[in-house]
């Protein structure tokens, strides 16, 4: 081809194609497929096999809870090491599903083996009257310890990018510190490019093996660029959640020494093909 007058980019820009395209459905898999599928096989551990009860609700990003004392909380925001809920709404109800009692909280805090109610204002029917208290200090046990938060925090794997998002924005808007989450949304977008960043290393090997043979070394090397892109991967988000890198370069850090390597890999295809 290249005899022929076929320039290099020509002859590549096929496969080129086909990365780009692998690529963009790796991201809508993580976007709209993976999300829900996560979250359907943590429903079945959980709920189905380990028989666990279900008691979160999610609706328009925010999240409802059954609570004890015949009770449904509100909340709009749970800290990342789910020691502190933060706007929490909770609903006392009576037999006939009236609400004999409604608190509001700035905050659920995990304190001395309960959960405490902060900047809190409990608002109680008397008489036909509407009864304001302060309700700091009391304890309402949305469940028994932070560790059985499973079935109620979503995982970054169970949000698309937008969730993501919008929960990274809502954790670093409270001051809390959101680096693990902020790397797995930066990750969202920079793995799917692995796909691309093969092909364009893979192409100058697949060359050189056509030329000169050898279907098992080319395996060889392949398994070699897949197991060094993984550990480039791993170590890159072991950095960012230490902070040695911020989250943007450790999602992206395995790609940026891939993205060179591919580079210099086609300047020298160009040179000796």
């Amino acid at each position: 081809m290249r005899a022929g007058g076929v320039s290099l980019i020509g002859i590549i820009a096929p496969i080129l194609l086909g990365g780009v395209l692998i690529s963009g459905l790796g991201f809508l898999n993580n976007e709209v497929i993976m999300p829900d599928y996560t979250a359907r096989a943590s429903f079945i551990r959980n709920v189905e096999v380990e028989k666990k009860q279900q008691r979160a609700i999610f609706q328009q990003r925010r999240l409802w809870l059954r609570g004890p004392d015949n009770s449904i909380a509100n909340i709009d925001l749970i800290a990342p090491d789910r020691r502190e809920m933060v706007g929490v709404n909770i609903y006392k109800l009576s037999p006939d599903f009236s609400v004999r009692e409604r608190i509001k909280a700035g905050r659920l805090v995990w304190e001395d083996t309960a959960w405490k109610l902060r900047d809190s204002q409990k608002f109680v029917t008397r008489d036909d009257a509407v009864v304001t208290l302060t309700a700091d200090g009391e304890v309402y046990n949305i469940v028994d310890r932070p560790e059985d938060m499973g079935l109620i925090v979503k995982s970054s794997q169970e949000m698309n990018f937008t969730e993501l998002w919008d929960y990274v924005r809502r954790l670093k808007g409270s001051g809390y510190k959101a680096v693990r989450y902020e790397v797995d949304l930066h990750g969202k977008v920079a793995y799917p490019f692995a796909s691309l960043l093969m092909v364009l290393i893979a192409t100058p090997f697949s060359l050189q093996q056509a030329r000169s043979g050898g279907a098992a070394r080319g395996i060889a090397v392949s398994l070699l660029i897949a197991t060094a892109y993984w550990a480039l991967t791993s170590a890159g988000r072991a950095l960012g959640l230490s902070g040695t890198l911020p989250p943007v370069q450790a999602a992206w850090f395995a790609n940026m020494i891939f993205a060179v390597l591919a580079v210099a890999a086609i300047v020298r295809m160009q040179r000796t093909v």
